[in-house]
């Protein structure tokens, strides 16, 4: 009986798997100035072995009502075109000089997600993406740009997590969650300063995600609903 409960209890408190869908970002690019930046917007869920799959359906439409914006280490910012692909929209920029370049998407125009039909409340949301991409030094993003933004650093082995809100630092309240590259999800605690930390335990794609909903009631669409979520997923690739 006592190895069922500790078996139990160790199950309950390892990190879960999400099988939502979301929206991020792929960056693929060498690294160097006056090179091309690939940036891929994909959407897609995991599966239940933990695969991560890209969605090439309807829902692929809705890619590009993002609108991407790539900043340089001088603040000039600079509007990316993006066209459709077979799973993802993708656009391309070309870093003329060495620094951190933040890569930033805004989807204002997603539908209503419809609840009615099961009793549940309409919702109404709003999602925002982010990157950073350094070219031939290391460094990191100061502050937040978009409404819901994140910016990462290291300290040692640690990721330092900082989300903002509004351009605050979010409150220990706010829900923020990392997915690892093997699709793992985990909490973050967030501190009186909007900061938390985590250590990738591997090399991959990590995919830092914060919500804020606001019980606000309005139409959109045609469609009425009862709160506006908005959601900032931040990639972070690690090698």
């Amino acid at each position: 009986m006592k190895r069922n409960i500790y078996l139990l209890l160790l199950l309950v408190s390892l990190p879960f798997i999400s099988q939502a869908h979301g929206y991020w970002f792929d960056i693929k690019g060498s690294g160097k100035a006056n090179q091309p930046v690939q940036i891929q917007i994909c959407f897609g869920e995991i599966d239940e072995y933990n695969i991560r799959h890209r969605e090439t359906g309807p829902e692929l439409i809705q890619l590009g009502d993002f609108k991407i914006t790539v900043i340089d280490a001088h603040g000039k910012k600079t509007s990316i075109q993006i066209h459709p692909k077979a799973d993802c929209w993708e656009g391309t920029f070309i870093p003329k000089e060495k620094g951190v370049y933040q890569i930033l998407g805004i989807n204002e125009t997603l539908p209503v997600v419809d609840r009615s039909k099961t009793g549940g409340k309409n919702v109404r949301p709003i999602d925002y993406l982010c990157a950073a991409y350094q070219v031939e030094q290391s460094g990191y993003i100061s502050g937040p740009v978009q409404f819901l933004d994140i910016v990462t650093s290291k300290r040692e082995k640690l990721v330092v997590v900082k989300a903002f809100n509004n351009g605050h630092p979010a409150s220990s309240t706010t829900k923020l969650r990392v997915f690892n590259p093997e699709n793992w999800e985990k909490s973050l605690e967030i501190d009186e300063h909007g900061e938390a930390v985590f250590m990738p335990a591997m090399k991959g794609l990590y995919i830092i995600r914060e919500d804020f909903t606001v019980p606000v009631t309005g139409t959109y669409q045609g469609l009425p609903y009862t709160s506006i979520r908005h959601r900032c997923n931040y990639s972070l690739l690690v090698n």
